[in-house]
Formats: C-alpha cells, sequence, structure tokens
C-alpha cells in the first residue's frame, strides 16, 4: 500500500518538469525518508504498532519550494545540478527545522498553541490538497504535469482523447479503492483491492498479446530509465552547487512558516483520531515530540517531512498483532526497495500509480468536503470554501492567511449576532423574618414584574456584541434609548472631557439636555407612569461568566447603560467581575471611584442612616465581588423603602442584625431566633424555646483573617454565623482564571487581601449563614476554603460527637436542625437550574 503512494508522493514534490530525468531516484529518495521515519517511530513511539512516512500535510508546501527554486534558477541561466543540489538541501533544512520546532512545541506542551488556526481553514487546505492529489494522480496517469495549470486547463487537458482513456483507468481504479476502504469491514479488501488492479492490467496484456514495449509506446508504462542505485542518491546533492541563497529565501521562509502551521495541527489530529479509535488517551505533546525527532533526523538524512499515517496505523492496531517488529518489518521494505535495482515506474502501470494518489485525494475532498459539511454550521463551512478557493487564487501562503481572515470575520459577525444574556431566578443567602420573606417573593421577585432583577451574561463582551447585549438587557428591563438620550451618550463620551475649567463638562451638558426636554415635553401620561411603576428598581448584571470586556464595548454598553438605567430611577449593579474586567470598567469611568462605592453601598445596606450623596453622580455601574452580597444590599433597601411607603418604622428587630452593624460593634443573634426565621416556626415554639447555643452548639469568636478551616480538612463540623461576616474561598491553585493584575483586591470587609494562597470568593455569609454542611454530610474532606471576614465574628459551631449527642438526648431539636440543613440546602439551590 505505502509504496506505489509513495511513488506519486516523488511526483507531486518534484512535479516540475526538469525533475522527470532524475524522478526514479528522487523517488527512492522518499522512500528512504519513509524508512527512517518509520524507524524512528519504532524505537521511540509509545505506540508499538505506530506507521509513518512521508504525509500527504507538507506535499503542497515541499512542492512550492521545488518549483520556486527550478524557476528561479532556470530563469537565471543555470544547470540542473543547481536545482537538484539547491531543491534537496532545501527540503532538508525545512524538515529538520520543521522537525526542532515540533520537538520545542512538544517539550513545552504547546500542542494545543496549533488549535489556533480555525479547523474550517484547515480544512480548506485538506480539501485542496485532495484536488492537488486527484490533479498529479491524473497528471501521473497522461504523462504530463498538471500542477502548474488551473481548474479550467486541467479539464481542457482532459478533453483531449488520448488524455482522457489514459486517465480513465486511473480515476476509475482511485474511486474504487477509495469505495472499498469506506465500505468494507475486512482489513484486507484495500491491499487485495490494491493487488488486484495491477494484476488485471498484466493479464490483460496477455490475454489480448500486448507486450509491455507496446504499453509502453501506448504511455500504459514509464520510460526505460536507468536504475537508481544508493550511490546515485549520494551524487544528487553538491554542496558547491547548492544556492543557499535560495535556500534562505523569503519565498522558501514564508512558505516553511505555513507548513510549520499545517503540518503541526494535521499532526496533532492523527494523534487525537488515534486515541479515540483506540478509546486510549494519548499524550499529544509527547507524540508531538516523537513526529519533531523523526522529522529531524529525516532531514539531516536528506529526507522530507512526515508524520503517523493514521489508516495504517488503525489497519495494524486492528489487526491485534501489536509487536514493534511490524514497524521494522515496514524499514526493511522500504529498504528493500531502495537497494532495488528494479525501476518501479517502468513495470508498474502508470494508471496504478496515479490512481493511489487519486484515492488519497477523492477520499480528502470527499471528507472535507461532503462529510465535514454535516458537522459544521454554515458560516464555518463557507469559511473552508473560501479558503479552499483563496489558495487556488492566491497560493498556500495567501489563501491560509486570507482564510484565517475570513475565519476571524465570521466568528465576530457570527458571535454579534448572538445574545449571551440571560434572566436568573436567583436570591440572597440571608435568614429573613417570615414577613419580610413574603414580601421580597411578592414584590422584589415577583415573576412578571421583579423589582429585583438578576440577568446572567455569559462570553465575551466586545465592540461587536456590546450593541446587541445593550438593546437585550434594555428589552429585558424595559426601557429604550431616544434620540436624545443617544445625543447625551455621545456628548459623554471621552472627547467631551477637558481639564479646562472654560470646557463644559459631559455632566452639564446632560443637565441642559434635560432642562430643554421637560420645557418642550408635557406631563407623562397614564401609561408611560404605569410602565414606570412595572420597571425593576435593581438591575444585577452576573458577569462572573464574562472572561473579557473590551475598551468599546465598556462604553458602548455598560456606561450608555448605567446612564439610560439612571434616567429611569434604576439602580445598575454589576457582579462577579474578574480583575480584567473589573479594572477596564474602572479605567473607563463606567463605575464608582472607591471611596464613592463605599458610601453607595453603606447607603443600600443601611438605608435607616442619613448618608450625603449630593456630589455623587449617580449614571455609575455599582461593582460587588459577590452576586449573593449584591442581592442582600437590594434586599435589604428594598424592604425598608416598602415599609416606609406603608407608615412603617424599621426598627432593630424587624430586620436580621446584620443589616444594623457598625464598624467594631456587631450584634450577636440568638441561635433559636435564626431557626426560627429560618424554618417559619413561630419564638414560642417550646422546642426552640430550648436552644441555647451554650447547650447545643459551641460559641466561638474570631477575628478578621481567621482560617476557620481550609481544603483537605477532615469535615468534623458544621458553622452558623451569630454576628459578623465568613468568606468561602477557593485555592488559588484552583482558581485557574485568577490573573495577576497592579489593583489591590479587596474583600467585602474592606480589608487588603493582597497575595493569598487562596483563590477568589465562591460566596459571603452573613448572619444566619449556615456552611460546611455538605462536605460534613458527604463524610468527605473540605474542599473549599473558610475565612473570617470581621472582628468579633461569632458562629455556633456543631460537632459530629454534638449531632450524635443530641439524636439521643433531644430527638426534636435534632429533627429541627436537620431541618434547617435541608432549608439552607434548598435555598443554595434555588440559585442554581435545577428542578
Amino acid at each position: 500500500m505505502s509504496v506505489p503512494s509513495l511513488y506519486g508522493y516523488a511526483s507531486v514534490i518534484f512535479n516540475h518538469n526538469v525533475f522527470q530525468p532524475h524522478i526514479a531516484t528522487l523517488s527512492k529518495l522518499v522512500i528512504w525518508s519513509s524508512a527512517v521515519h518509520q524507524l524512528c517511530f519504532v524505537i521511540f513511539s509509545s505506540l508499538s504498532f505506530a506507521k509513518a512516512e512521508v504525509q500527504d500535510a507538507g506535499l503542497l508546501f515541499l512542492s512550492i519550494m521545488t518549483n520556486y527554486i527550478a524557476d528561479t534558477i532556470l530563469a537565471e541561466g543555470g544547470n540542473i545540478g543547481e536545482i537538484l543540489s539547491t531543491s534537496i538541501v532545501t527540503l532538508t533544512a525545512a524538515t529538520a527545522s520543521l522537525g526542532l520546532v515540533l520537538m520545542f512545541l512538544g517539550k513545552f506542551n504547546c500542542a494545543n498553541a496549533v488549535s489556533y488556526l480555525p479547523l474550517p481553514v484547515v480544512g480548506g487546505y485538506l480539501a485542496f490538497i485532495g484536488y492537488f492529489c486527484v490533479v498529479a494522480g491524473v497528471g501521473l496517469c497522461i504523462s504530463k504535469s498538471m500542477i502548474g495549470g488551473n481548474f479550467l486547463t486541467d479539464v481542457q487537458l482532459l478533453v483531449d482523447r488520448q488524455s482522457f482513456v489514459l486517465a480513465l483507468p486511473g480515476l476509475l481504479s482511485g474511486l474504487l479503492m477509495m469505495v472499498v476502504a469506506r465500505l468494507s469491514q475486512n482489513d484486507a479488501a484495500l491491499p487485495l483491492t490494491m493487488f488486484f488492479i495491477p494484476t488485471s492490467f498484466y493479464v490483460f496484456l496477455y490475454l489480448f498479446g500486448i507486450t509491455l514495449d507496446d504499453a509502453r509506446e501506448g504511455k500504459w508504462i514509464g520510460k526505460v530509465q536507468e536504475s537508481a542505485s544508493v550511490s546515485s542518491l549520494i551524487e544528487l546533492v553538491d554542496f558547491n552547487q547548492v544556492r543557499w541563497d535560495l535556500v534562505f529565501s523569503a519565498k522558501c521562509l514564508s512558505v516553511w512558516f505555513g507548513m510549520v502551521f499545517v503540518v503541526s495541527f494535521s499532526s496533532c489530529l492523527d494523534v487525537a483520531a488515534i486515541s479515540m479509535d483506540m478509546g486510549e488517551p494519548l499524550d499529544i505533546n509527547k507524540e508531538l515530540i516523537t513526529v519533531g525527532f523523526s522529522n529531524l533526523i529525516s532531514g539531516l538524512s536528506f529526507g522530507q517531512t512526515g508524520s503517523y499515517i493514521f489508516s495504517q496505523t488503525i489497519l495494524t492496531y486492528r489487526t491485534g498483532y501489536l509487536s514493534r517488529w511490524i514497524g521494522f518489518l515496514g524499514v526493511l521494505m522500504f529498504l528493500s526497495v531502495v537497494f532495488s535495482h528494479v525501476n518501479l515506474l517502468q513495470v508498474v502501470p502508470l494508471f496504478f500509480l496515479g490512481s493511489t494518489l487519486i484515492f488519497i485525494g477523492i477520499d480528502l475532498l470527499y471528507e472535507w468536503m461532503y462529510e465535514v459539511f454535516h458537522k459544521l454550521i454554515p458560516s464555518e463551512y463557507l469559511v473552508l470554501l473560501t479558503t479552499f478557493v483563496a489558495i487556488q487564487v492566491l497560493g498556500i501562503d495567501g489563501g491560509i492567511v486570507f482564510g484565517v481572515i475570513v475565519a476571524v470575520v465570521e466568528y465576530v459577525v457570527s458571535t454579534s449576532r448572538v445574545s449571551s444574556l440571560r434572566r436568573v431566578m436567583k436570591q440572597s443567602r440571608v435568614v429573613w423574618q417570615p414577613h419580610h420573606r413574603k414580601l421580597l417573593q411578592e414584590v422584589g421577585y415577583d415573576t412578571s414584574h421583579p423589582k429585583i432583577l438578576t440577568l446572567e451574561v455569559r462570553e465575551t463582551v466586545f465592540f461587536g456584541s456590546s450593541l446587541l447585549l445593550l438593546s437585550r438587557i434594555c428589552d429585558e428591563i424595559g426601557i429604550s434609548a431616544s434620540p436624545t438620550d443617544m445625543m447625551e451618550m455621545s456628548l459623554a463620551s471621552p472627547r467631551h472631557f477637558s481639564k479646562s475649567p472654560k470646557a463644559p463638562t459631559a455632566t452639564s451638558l446632560i443637565s441642559s439636555l434635560k432642562r430643554k426636554r421637560r420645557e418642550t415635553q408635557g406631563p407623562p401620561d397614564v401609561s408611560s407612569l404605569n410602565e414606570k411603576r412595572r420597571r425593576p428598581k435593581y438591575v444585577l448584571l452576573d458577569l462572573s461568566q464574562v472572561p473579557n470586556v473590551d475598551a468599546s464595548a465598556a462604553r458602548s454598553c455598560f456606561l450608555q447603560l448605567a446612564k439610560m438605567c439612571s434616567k429611569n430611577g434604576i439602580i445598575m449593579i454589576a457582579t462577579g467581575a474578574n480583575p480584567r474586567v473589573d479594572w477596564i470598567l474602572r479605567s473607563h469611568d463606567v463605575t464608582y471611584s472607591t471611596k464613592e462605592e463605599g458610601i453607595v453601598k453603606n447607603q443600600l445596606l443601611h438605608p435607616h442612616r442619613v448618608v450625603q450623596r449630593a456630589d455623587i453622580p449617580s449614571e455609575k455601574v455599582l461593582l460587588f465581588d459577590s452576586l449573593n452580597v449584591a442581592l442582600q444590599h437590594c434586599e435589604t433597601r428594598l424592604i425598608y423603602d416598602l415599609e416606609q411607603k406603608q407608615k412603617a418604622t424599621l426598627s432593630a428587630s424587624t430586620v436580621i442584625p446584620h443589616s444594623l452593624m457598625e464598624t467594631g460593634h456587631l450584634f450577636k443573634t440568638k441561635l433559636s431566633i435564626i431557626l426560627s426565621r429560618l424554618l417559619g416556626i413561630p419564638k414560642e415554639n417550646q422546642v426552640l424555646n430550648c436552644v441555647e447555643e451554650g447547650e447545643i452548639a459551641q460559641e466561638v469568636s474570631y477575628y478578621s483573617g481567621d482560617e476557620l478551616y481550609t481544603k483537605g480538612e477532615n469535615a468534623d463540623s458544621i458553622y452558623v454565623v451569630l454576628a459578623g461576616g465568613v468568606e468561602i474561598r477557593r485555592d488559588a491553585s484552583d482558581d485557574l482564571e485568577i490573573k495577576t493584575t497592579s489593583k489591590r483586591r479587596v474583600s467585602f470587609s474592606g480589608r487588603n487581601v493582597g497575595k493569598s494562597r487562596f483563590g477568589e470568593v465562591v460566596s459571603y455569609l452573613q448572619v444566619g449563614g449556615i456552611f460546611g454542611y455538605v462536605d460534613f454530610m458527604l463524610d468527605r474532606r473540605r474542599s473549599l476554603n473558610a475565612i473570617c471576614s470581621k472582628d468579633g465574628t461569632i458562629l455556633a459551631k456543631f460537632t459530629k460527637a454534638t449531632l450524635e449527642q443530641l439524636e439521643q438526648d433531644r430527638p426534636d431539636v435534632h429533627r429541627i436542625i436537620e431541618k434547617a440543613l435541608l432549608q439552607a440546602s434548598l435555598m443554595e439551590l434555588a440559585n442554581f437550574d435545577v428542578a
């Protein structure tokens, strides 16, 4: 199977007419290179049954190099010796340097880096290789080079009757091999078919009394040439005739860069395909090192690029004979052809050698033009077709670059058309009193017109998707931008900010426009007032799944959204932003300053206080590290506002004490009160009256920064927050998305976190929060870290021994504790998409 294909590969690499007198020797050079590849894989590959040889992925690049060298030297009046020496040395340098790059990629675990080349672009290139192989195979059948022409000239060449008759058996044989390879379940079917085709030709000659000379005269068999000996391989290169200026020319270097990407990508795809067929994981980086070393040795021995041969490797694997002797046998077979004095080109029918190329070409075209159609979205398939056509028009390098540009444009366009916004129903983990909880359910989280609206944003927000996202958020909120609003937004852009005291500020311009609008517009109608009442009061954007926001999106989406919300009396809040997104929003004045942010948050969390806010702009986004904390602030303020409307005073006993906390003065809440509010049990319940912290749980005090438990410890206790607060954090090693930034990170308590072995905050727990119960109930080690976030924090600690003793002595109290844990779990699940 391999040897006929390698003769076809040689005719592709050295397709220029100047190489034809030496094609027998050059073909053996390709076979010698395959023997080197196979030997390296036998010794170093982790797959004992691996098959490797010169591969189709790099053929076009090598062909471009040899054609460029031949055309340049002929144009300058050079001789065949210069062309052969320069071409072989160039291919040697390209193959060896490719091997070094592949070894580097594998050594430093950079195999995934080659995936930056889009699959549709690679597919378009591989489809072009298929077309190229078909054309080269047909040219081999008719003994004419078809590589230099285009599609129209190729068709015109086949219109000739003699050419068509010579090419037809090759086309039919290639098609037959492709059908057998894809439909037959017998691994021996394809080799038998390849044996049957030339055998049938010789039987035909014998039956009709046609001699080999007659067949050779009819161009069915190659011309008689001197046999290529091993010494002739060595004589191909004369270093005195090497044109080093062409070896390291800009043209060859640019082609080499393209070859590195494509061969690397193809090799990784082959390894991945072998792994999937075997059903066993393979270390792609390790295998890439093997491919790199093989190419390095092949290049140093005047060979060409090669890699795994997927089909033959899987064929060997399915036979069940996995010994490395299979690979050694392949090396011996290749060497036997190299040392043989028989020229296969003058005894084997040309249409058969061409059919092997046609078979490979048709198979590639079928795979990357038809089969892949059902695996790509239409826009990606269009990128593939564009790359395929562009390579024919612009060449390999230009076509691939053009394909990458089209792929980038396709991604931007398709991403900008898909909204990544989703409304979610989430509530804080605060333990509210029953009537407050009911108030929040009926007003704050009303299913039709909630006053607290949470929107989850996913994926990157960039200049292409920002306007669609802005439109979707406005639709969810129920607001729209009028022409005046758009003018105000444009006036608030950076170009209107000036340090000159004479220059009007954006705020003054907006205020002026507002006054003019009030003068020209009449009083609002009833429908507009009803629409305003239905709008949310607080809009929370969950940015925890947004990896990046660019500068254009920060201003065109988030800044404009904050201004529009402010005009409609809506407070815009963003939560969970990673350090990069946090920095970009603050850099473009989308958010409050640190001082202003603290004042605004304090006003939300402590609405009963009088806070001076005259100098604080309202057209900003309020940032929170945690969605849970942001929801807590909104719920606190909403309850206060609703009770104010009912002419009720918010006393210290009506709200959980966390809203009354003063710095350094924390109010402790009794465990019985927390359980009463959590379960909706009257305070007068006899069982609750028996619940005292010192009796059923250990009461422990902590300072800010104290570690309650760390990841990996035994989960031997459950905690309830009676006063203060607790941060639940990941390990820094687990938090793969945290990136080093120049700004300091500040926790909810306001203290500087700085460099820590702990990662991002998963949640903040205030009074009434229960934590540590998941690992405790599952009897596993701690999966997260718990750190005290406030001085004077008081926790009720339940140990396993305490609960077991409680179950025996006070089963009624134990049942209440179990119900509390179940309620805490349900409150946690309420913030996830579960049914």
